[in-house]
């Protein structure tokens, strides 16, 4: 009887040494399935996941008949900053700024790096005037913080280009393309400001 109980025991310790493996197996796959999601630097999702995203809210959109807003967020001047503080206060500045995008969104919304200073912002029933607004309090919040390493303190503005689904575009291509033409217009007329795919 003793010996059985013993066995039972050992038998009930390995297997509890084998589910307390697969689990921590599954909880490793995980974190490396979310390492490979995300942007290690900024904290936002990278641009493989970006894309996945806007397809299938796109997807969404289309099933329940909402609209969808998009917006590329760039850094101003990004390369002058690189190139007079050094790739370190760069990668700061990358980094604060995605924590300063990521806290000023719903959480509903998804941010995502679209290059290299560039930002994708996907929001998902989103209406235009609310995706203005979102994207002028985010403008005036970056414009407002100080970036400070070290004995350097910067001020940085970025320029922002919004699209609408389905009033921009049908595709993802097509709605990526309209906000960044957006952007464009807005670096073009000076920076640090917002620019609305409907005024290109």
């Amino acid at each position: 009887e003793t010996f059985r109980k013993e066995a039972l025991a050992a038998s009930a310790g390995e297997f509890a040494g084998e589910v307390s493996f697969a689990v921590k197996r599954i909880q490793l796959f995980r974190q490396v399935e979310w390492l490979s999601l995300v942007d290690g630097l900024t904290g936002v999702y990278r641009r493989n996941a970006l894309d996945d995203k806007i397809a299938e809210e796109i997807k969404r959109a289309v099933a329940f008949r909402t609209t969808l807003g998009f917006m590329i967020v760039d850094i101003d001047h990004f390369k002058r900053v690189n190139d007079r503080y050094g790739h370190q206060f760069g990668d700061f500045v990358l980094k604060k700024v995605g924590l300063l995008l990521r806290s000023s969104v719903y959480e509903t919304d998804f941010v995502g790096r679209y290059g290299g200073e560039e930002f994708g912002i996907i929001l998902p029933r989103a209406d235009f005037a609310g995706v203005l607004r979102k994207a002028e309090a985010i403008r005036t919040r970056i414009e407002g913080e100080s970036f400070s390493q070290g004995f350097d303190t910067i001020k940085v503005t970025v320029s922002i280009g919004i699209a609408h689904f389905p009033r921009d575009g049908a595709a993802a291509a097509e709605l990526i393309s309209r906000a960044d033409t957006a952007l464009y217009k807005a670096k073009e007329t000076g920076r640090n400001k917002v620019v609305d795919a409907s005024q290109t």
